[in-house]
């Protein structure tokens, strides 16, 4: 494990901790100067800081969680802590989406009078602190989907802050009140794009789905090409957390080579963990052929 990668893990609870300060502040920054000007885009982004305050909280208590050690009744740990968290959080921001959404609709179709000036210094100080935030997560976010959805939350922040600044300085100017409500929509369709990524990523780990980097039928030319070899097959290939796979194989020896199954044993381990990024892999090694040598066995 590379000496990045250590960090991110080490270090993700410091930064989540402090995103949950700093949503907190924000939320009861933003929601009494967002009353008191008027603005529909401070409110609705002090809401959405709110439910990020309570879906870092949740990240943090899942990252926690998923660095505990392994037991009799957790063999492989908690790593789908993480994974839960992300699709949960992810689930939510699209969730409070579809409120702001309708929210902004009625707005849009009804403006109200805006104090712009006011929008533009809260907005620039929310918009300020939700980057620090984001700068503080987005180290950590590379390797683990639970800080990324974190980390996406906060970008949506920074994003609706930055565009809640330009909308008040173009109310202040030219008295566009559609545009506080209108802002919203551009804000929800980017976000729900990478959220819907989280959550698409996140049920195939916890549907033990595999990684579409993989080639299986380029690793099973690679393995049965390794001397003493005939068969490759009944492979599963999943992921506990979307970083470490882990691959259970058969694999069939030739007649001539059996005495040598610890070897070839050994050069497939090798094979698999180098190309392949397989962490943690078991194999079943074969003197005999099963009924079915498929690669991947489609009947239950």
């Amino acid at each position: 494990m590379s000496e990045d990668l250590h960090h991110d893990h080490s270090d993700a609870s410091k930064a989540l901790w402090i995103n949950v300060a700093m949503n907190f502040l924000i939320v009861g920054f933003e929601l009494t100067f967002g009353f008191i000007a008027g603005s529909y885009a401070l409110v609705s982004d002090s809401l959405h800081n709110l439910e990020d305050a309570g879906g870092m909280i949740l990240s943090l208590f899942a990252h926690k969680a998923a660095k505990k050690n392994r037991n009799e009744k957790k063999t492989y740990g908690y790593k789908r802590a993480g994974i839960i968290a992300a699709l949960v959080n992810s689930v939510l921001l699209l969730m409070s989406f579809a409120f702001l959404g309708y929210e902004a609709v009625i707005r849009l179709i009804h403006p109200e009078t805006v104090n712009g000036g006011m929008m533009i210094w809260i907005a620039s100080i929310a918009l300020v602190v939700n980057v620090i935030g984001a700068l503080f997560l987005h180290g950590h976010s590379h390797n683990d989907l639970n800080v990324k959805a974190a980390f996406i939350h906060m970008l949506s922040d920074s994003m609706n802050s930055a565009a809640v600044v330009v909308v008040g300085i173009l109310i202040e100017a030219y008295h566009w009140y559609f545009l506080d409500p209108l802002v919203t929509f551009g804000i929800i369709a980017y976000i729900s794009y990478e959220s819907f990524k989280i959550v698409a990523k996140s049920i195939n780990i916890l549907m033990e789905g595999t990684s579409k980097k993989l080639d299986f039928s380029q690793m099973k030319w690679d393995v049965e090409a390794i001397r003493g070899v005939a068969s490759f097959h009944h492979v599963h290939v999943w992921s506990l957390d979307g970083e470490d796979t882990v691959m259970e194989c058969h694999v069939r020896v030739k007649p001539t080579d059996t005495k040598n199954a610890d070897v070839i044993r050994s050069n497939v381990t090798n094979l698999l963990r180098s190309k392949y990024e397989i962490s943690h892999l078991t194999i079943q090694m074969e003197e005999t052929p099963c009924e079915d040598e498929s690669l991947i066995i489609e009947k239950v």
